[in-house]
């Protein structure tokens, strides 16, 4: 009912506006008695706002889908009481076992309604979460502040999906986005399991959102879970304590396709594993697609059992890099335009050049910018862009050391630094040393003798021709003996530099 209000309100308000004042922090909804609107915004201002300026576009959105005229009643969502949620559980068809099938998660008066995996078009003009929602409150009146973000998911609280339209695809991601469109257009039969690892903040919740929200498309009347591997464990915990476990197995292994995030969650936890292993097996036997996401590879899982590990690695692995400079500025005209903001280009060459790390990071120092013009009530400018980013900046610009580089490559290769710095030249040592000596050489503007007599009082030529050797590798693109799992060189040093920050 929700995404029907708020496309019939884009029609009457326009884009623009709609993503300014009825972003995902505002909660649209017919009440549970069917005699009013709830509208749930995230302070007073927005609520006087959207009174004063909206509330007939809405009350007309309303009818035009319920066919009925209901009255509009606001809520500040900072004012809404703790809540908690309550999950009931349906019918039980048998004594202690609760039938197959979604649970169904109550919302306690006071808390905003959850909103399940929403196909409305407007989800892509959404913004992204990490805005203040109270700077909107002290905005100078009369302007418009950037539009509010959603409040963090309580337990149990859906959030909206994201799709793969919303994407912004570089050279990083190209694979894992046509891999991602493959598994909705075949629902497995091309490869299965499909695994995105990757580090924090790079896309892999993104893509696993819009595979399922494409899947649900493509394959209407799929019966898809999409979990993260915490509430899997927590879920198989309270079946084991509440003796449910035949409900719990029943519901994941007769699902039809399988969504995890962050499974690399499971690592060290055994029983959930074997658990999880059984499920997995049981729906891959019946060609059920599954979907998963972890922070890196599954053989650098510590503590996944190698059952799980080789299973996983029988489909499809991609890594997610750090989006390079073009991605990253594609990335914020993306957000920036999500938004109906018009950002300079000099303001958004200047955050793509200094934020490198992640595309949260990117949007995190875009909604700085703005919520720097909007306290001040001025335009986007350098001078703004400047002054909201300059601690940002200066925290995220790491200056990498010697000893940073000396424990990445050891914890990488799992090798000792007395080791790196021995005269040995055994390849398990020699190539890990080769490696560490190219990103000292990219990374820390230290002289070649330098990094010689930090690795074993070696002479600047051995270190130029440690650094010789690797870029050699790049350019033939060389296979790696050393580490399974792992395609190339490319992968190894795009690893370790995302270990150092760069």
């Amino acid at each position: 009912m929700e995404s029907e209000i708020r496309d019939a309100l884009i029609e009457r308000v326009g884009e623009t506006k709609f993503g300014l004042w009825f972003g995902e922090g505002v909660r649209l909804g017919v009440s549970g008695d069917g005699g009013s609107v709830d509208v749930q915004v995230p302070n007073a201002y927005f609520r006087d706002w959207i009174k004063g300026n909206f509330a007939r576009s809405l009350a007309e959105s309303v009818k035009a889908v319920t066919g009925r005229s209901l009255p509009l009643n606001f809520s500040i969502q900072d004012e809404a009481p703790p809540f908690r949620d309550v999950e009931i559980v349906p019918e039980r068809s048998e004594p202690g076992e609760p039938r197959p099938g979604n649970t169904v998660v109550v919302p306690i008066p006071g808390k905003p309604r959850p909103r399940v995996g929403s196909t409305s078009p407007s989800s892509s003009r959404l913004p992204v979460q990490g805005f203040p929602n109270r700077l909107a409150a002290i905005a100078a009146p009369g302007s418009a502040p950037a539009a509010p973000a959603a409040p963090a998911p309580g337990p149990g609280t859906a959030r909206v999906m994201r799709r793969l339209d919303d994407f912004v695809v570089g050279p990083s991601t190209q694979m894992a986005f046509a891999a991602a469109r493959e598994m909705v257009k075949t629902a497995g039969r091309a490869f299965n399991p499909l695994v995105i690892h990757g580090g924090v903040g790079l896309g892999k919740t993104h893509l696993l959102e819009a595979i399922t929200q494409g899947l649900r498309h493509a394959h209407p009347g799929l019966n898809i879970i999409h979990v993260t591997a915490e509430s899997f464990t927590n879920g198989f915990l309270e079946a084991m304590r509440t003796s449910s476990l035949a409900g719990f197995r029943s519901r994941h292994r007769g699902a039809s396709a399988l969504v995890v995030d962050d499974v690399h969650f499971l690592a060290a936890k055994r029983a959930t594993q074997d658990e999880f292993l059984h499920t997995f097996n049981a729906l891959i036997e019946r060609g059920v697609p599954i979907v998963l996401s972890s922070d890196q590879h599954p053989r650098k899982i510590a503590k996944l059992t190698d059952e799980l590990a080789t299973r996983f690695l029988g489909g499809m692995v991609i890594k997610l890099d750090a989006p390079d400079l073009e991605t990253r500025r594609a990335i914020l005209k993306s957000k920036a335009a999500s938004r109906g903001v018009n950002v300079p280009a000099a303001v958004i060459d200047y955050i793509a050049e200094h934020v490198r790390t992640s595309v949260r990071e990117l949007e995190g120092a875009l909604h700085c910018v703005l919520a720097q013009a909007s306290l001040t009530g001025k335009a986007v400018t350098m001078t703004i862009a400047h002054a909201a980013l300059r601690e940002t900046i200066r925290n995220t610009s790491q200056v990498v050391a010697l000893r940073d580089v000396e424990k990445a490559v050891c914890s990488f290769f799992q090798v000792e630094g007395d080791g790196l710095k021995s005269d040995s030249r055994v390849r398990t040592l020699a190539y890990p040393r080769m490696v560490a000596m190219y990103l000292a050489r990219k990374h820390t503007g230290v002289s070649y003798s330098e990094i010689g007599r930090f690795f074993g009082g070696r002479n600047h030529s051995t270190v130029m021709s440690a650094e010789k050797k690797v870029v050699g590798w790049l350019k033939d693109d060389a296979k790696n003996p050393l580490l399974p799992g792992f395609e190339n060189v490319v992968d190894i040093l795009a690893d370790l530099e995302s270990t150092l920050g760069k």
